[in-house]
């Protein structure tokens, strides 16, 4: 029963039921640690850094609650994930992920492997680095959103795909001002 409980942490973080039932709402400390894709496709990966959210597991590895919310249209809100993550052995995996849709309110799990990872993602990367490297965290330039609900936290995702969209945008600008500039014929 631990087991399983520890498996489903992050979909019990984020389900608004099970919050409303508690006597007192959780909370996690939030950092993005990880952030991709283009305008209008941006994927965001969040993590939960709580201590007391990070759990141990046998052999020294811990689980770490890793949420990654989509921009696009026609893709789950968010994905939770459980990451396990080995730091003296440097590697991580998948223990268990699971998509939220609120236009159904509908929890599914979906397909991830479970084996440890000889090439990881870049966010697998980077969450196992939030968990063995913490002082390099603001180095690698992971975003501290700060102390609040899972809720909040979902609500954030949308905020950041404006910033980002913004940035991506102001980055084209430049870059087709640069090229006039390459293409204008020297004095």
């Amino acid at each position: 029963m631990i087991a399983f409980t520890r498996h489903l942490l992050p979909v019990a973080l984020l389900c608004s039921a099970l919050s409303a039932q508690a006597s007192e709402v959780l909370k996690g400390d939030f950092w993005v640690v990880h952030h991709q894709g283009a305008l209008g496709k941006n994927q965001v990966f969040i993590a939960d850094g709580d201590p007391t959210h990070i759990v141990n597991r046998p052999g020294g590895a811990k689980s770490l609650g890793v949420y990654q919310l989509y921009e696009e249209p026609g893709k789950p809100n968010f994905t939770a994930y459980d990451v396990e993550i080995d730091c003296a052995k440097n590697r991580v995996r998948i223990m268990g992920a699971a998509d939220f849709r609120s236009v159904f309110n509908e929890l599914r799990n979906t397909k991830y492997s479970s084996q440890w990872q000889s090439k990881p993602d870049a966010w697998l990367v980077q969450s196992r680095d939030f968990v063995c490297k913490p002082t390099e965290r603001q180095a690698k330039k992971m975003e501290h959103l700060g102390v609040m609900s899972a809720s909040q936290m979902s609500k954030a995702g949308p905020q950041f795909f404006e910033i980002l969209n913004r940035e991506a945008a102001k980055t084209a600008i430049m870059q087709k001002i640069d090229e006039g500039f390459a293409q204008m014929p020297a004095k």
